[in-house]
């Protein structure tokens, strides 16, 4: 009987821990975090997503949101660059569907970094399909973007 309390004061411990990171990780969510944890949620043609620009008081743009938590923290590349200066997508069309790195612009449309967005691949889709369900997420993003600083704030538990 000895052992079987052990056991499970030692399977508590562990749910309490598990729980209590889980719970601190939320806690530090960012704003930009949540925006592509929800977006990825209403929009099943979306495989990956990703949010980029340069964070206050750091020279070049990096990765700040993603769908996949490697992608944090990663470099903007050729794709991010070209479609900030350009102000148009970046679209690439892959085996797997394709892969557009657009612009991001704040609500009052000041350019704020790139978002890169890969869509599930459709029969017959054409670019121009992509770049008008990427239009149309772009309008839905931005619209909930105050200001490049609203990126970074946490989100609140309330």
């Amino acid at each position: 009987m000895h052992r079987w309390k052990l056991r499970n004061l030692l399977w508590g411990t562990l749910i309490c821990a598990v729980l209590y990171s889980s719970l601190n990780a939320q806690s530090k969510k960012t704003q930009a975090q949540n925006l592509i944890d929800l977006i990825t949620q209403e929009h099943s043609e979306i495989t990956a997503l990703e949010l980029s620009t340069t964070p206050a008081g750091q020279e070049g743009c990096v990765t700040i949101a993603a769908t996949e938590a490697k992608d944090l923290g990663e470099k903007c590349d050729k794709d991010e660059a070209t479609a900030m200066k350009t102000g148009k997508p970046f679209v690439e069309h892959e085996p797997d569907g394709f892969d557009v790195t657009a612009p991001l612009h704040d609500a009052s449309g000041k350019l704020i970094g790139a978002i890169g967005i890969d869509f599930k691949p459709q029969p017959r889709q054409t670019r121009a399909d992509i770049l008008k369900l990427t239009a149309g997420l772009l309008k839905e993003v931005e619209q909930q973007i105050p200001s490049k600083d609203f990126l970074f704030q946490p989100v609140s538990s309330d």
